[in-house]
């Protein structure tokens, strides 16, 4: 091999006999793409047939191949252990004395491109690979999150395949990763637990597990280019998966280039078409059946202010807040096209019209908002404004503090993770906090009522309380239940909440209930029937979500129902 100080990047491989010839694949698209002559290869003989290795040698000289000593290693790395635990340890073994940039590639790989774009990223933070579709959490067994410390906060990390990464060896990030994942393979409680869950991945959530702790220190930004595994747009650098039988000759790999080329194609336009289909299809059929309308009342004078929604879309669940005498409003922008919301921030006028409007971005890289965000609820604690924004599709209850008003908001924690939780509202009661919730899951088919609570709201653990187990509201269809954007303290001290009321279809009304009993071993409330800090809103008023501050009240209307 060259030397390492000739700054040449590394490109680390490995075979055994079955998949020789899928090696040679692999070997016959670096030359096509001139990565032979800008790189240093080796490759790790996990167990190749003598012929294979002279073939090696013979047909690309260019190749160092090298033995993986398995001899004196824990069991639980022998190749026929299925761990894929020798792979962080060739990958530590072979960068041992570089100072620059070392690939790892499956031997099933191709490449499609010149590695321009992973010595790019290399160089941005030292740490180069591609997106899977999954979040780590639904990819690694839970005994090795909670042995790696892995925070609750980044275990949605969507993982990286470890199939095709990268590390720069003269950053820190890139050094640590590399020294990490060998020295945690080693250990099987962190690699292959006994009795690992089916859907654990190994190498892979282990090598993730390490990137999102990285990712929650704030040493890595976590980047989007995706790997070509059920991605309608992937990375064009580089295919995986590409195996080729023993008896094909070299001379076939045109061929076998073309038709790997039109497999790969059809499943990029098959997901593409999904895409599609769960986008723009699925956003017409919403558009047809679905749009909410809204408007806000000065309390004082019972004026009506239509506030127009945006062009493609609608807004839903608006929240009022008010400082330095001016308004805003913190909404759901639901966007057909994308069959998506997510949040935004509305800027009021002295008559109460809209003078600005802009996305709200959550802090840091990892805590965006890349999934469905709705129902903002913001409230104040202790000197700081909070939001906790609805994101059920990444399964997770996060509170955010504001880190410039009123667009830039910061995660302070997650409160809860695992749980399938809509439209979330924090409340102070008598010395504890509850988070009074919606949620699908157990034994009921709707959603129903759940309460977690804690005795802060910024550390602790929050608790389940025992009427989750009754499924309260969990016999309706539409929803009924859900919070409706407003809870308030009456003169004697108790709870009122706005609760949806949805007998016939989602967002068909209110109800404002009265909580006469909370505390962590109990939970009543009943019906109430005046709403006296909603002036001119009567009972069962047909909206969907409302809230108020001073004398600013807006609501949402679902005016398209089908």
């Amino acid at each position: 091999m060259t030397d390492a100080s000739s700054g040449q990047p590394l490109v680390v491989t490995a075979a055994d006999r079955r998949f020789a010839r899928t090696l040679s694949q692999f070997l016959l698209s670096a030359e096509r793409h001139g990565e032979h002559r800008r790189c240093r290869w080796a490759i790790y003989d996990l167990g190749l047939l003598d012929a294979d290795r002279a073939l090696l040698a013979r047909r690309f000289p260019w190749a160092a191949l090298r033995p993986f000593v398995f001899a004196g290693l824990p069991p639980h790395v022998a190749l026929a252990a299925g761990s894929y635990a020798w792979k962080p340890l060739a990958i530590r073994e072979a960068a041992a004395g570089e100072a620059g940039p070392v690939f790892w590639f499956d031997s099933g790989t191709v490449l499609r491109q010149p590695l321009e774009a992973g010595l790019q990223a290399l160089r941005a933070q030292g740490f180069w690979g591609l997106r899977s579709q999954m979040p780590l959490a639904q990819k690694c067994d839970p005994r090795v999150l909670e042995a790696l410390a892995v925070p609750p906060e980044v275990r949605h990390f969507r993982e990286y395949a470890a199939g095709a990464v990268g590390f720069d060896l003269s950053s820190p990030l890139g050094r640590r990763l590399v020294d990490g994942w060998a020295r945690h393979a080693l250990i099987p409680e962190h690699i292959v637990p006994e009795g690992y869950a089916p859907f654990h991945k190994h190498d892979q959530a282990l090598l993730n597990c390490l990137l999102a702790r990285e990712a929650f220190a704030g040493a890595f930004a976590p980047t989007t280019a995706e790997i070509d595994i059920s991605s309608f747009s992937p990375s064009p650098m580089v295919s995986t998966r590409n195996f080729v039988s023993d008896h094909m000759p070299l001379a076939a790999d045109p061929l076998l280039r073309a038709r790997q080329h039109l497999y790969k194609a059809a499943d990029r336009a098959y997901h593409r078409l999904r895409h599609f289909d769960d986008t723009r299809i699925d956003g017409l059929c919403r558009r047809w059946k679905e749009h909410f309308s809204v408007r806000l009342r000065d309390a004082a004078s019972g004026r009506d202010t239509p506030i127009p929604g945006p062009a493609g879309g609608y807004y839903a669940d608006p929240f009022v807040w008010q400082r330095d005498g001016r308004t805003w409003l913190f909404v759901e922008e639901f966007v057909y096209a994308r069959d998506r919301g997510h949040i935004s921030v509305l800027e009021l006028d002295g008559g109460g019209h809209v003078a600005s409007a802009r996305p709200v971005q959550f802090l840091p890289s990892f805590a965006a908002l890349d999934c469905h965000a709705s129902f903002p609820f913001i409230f104040s604690h202790g000197g700081e404004i909070c939001m906790i924004p609805e994101t059920h599709e990444r399964q997770a209850i996060d509170l955010f503090v504001c880190d410039r008003w009123p667009d830039r908001w910061q995660l302070a924690r997650r409160l809860l993770f695992g749980i399938d939780a809509v439209d979330t509202m924090a409340v102070e009661h008598e010395g504890r906090w509850y988070l009074i919730t919606s949620v699908r899951g157990g034994a009921w088919p709707n959603r129903h009522l759940e309460i977690h609570h804690s005795a802060g709201l910024l550390s602790g653990c929050f608790e389940p309380h025992p009427v989750n187990n009754r499924g309260v509201y969990g016999d309706n269809d539409f929803g009924t239940g859900r919070n409706a954007g407003l809870i308030t303290r009456n003169h004697d001290g108790s709870l009122m909440r706005l609760m949806q009321r949805s007998s016939r279809y989602y967002g068909e009304g209110l109800q404002p209930m009265r909580i006469t009993d909370l505390s962590p071993a109990s939970f009543t409330e009943v019906a109430a029937t005046s709403i006296d800090f909603l002036p001119g809103i009567p009972q069962n008023f047909p909206s969907h979500h409302m809230s108020r501050m001073g004398d600013v009240i807006v609501y949402d209307t679902r005016d398209r129902a089908r």
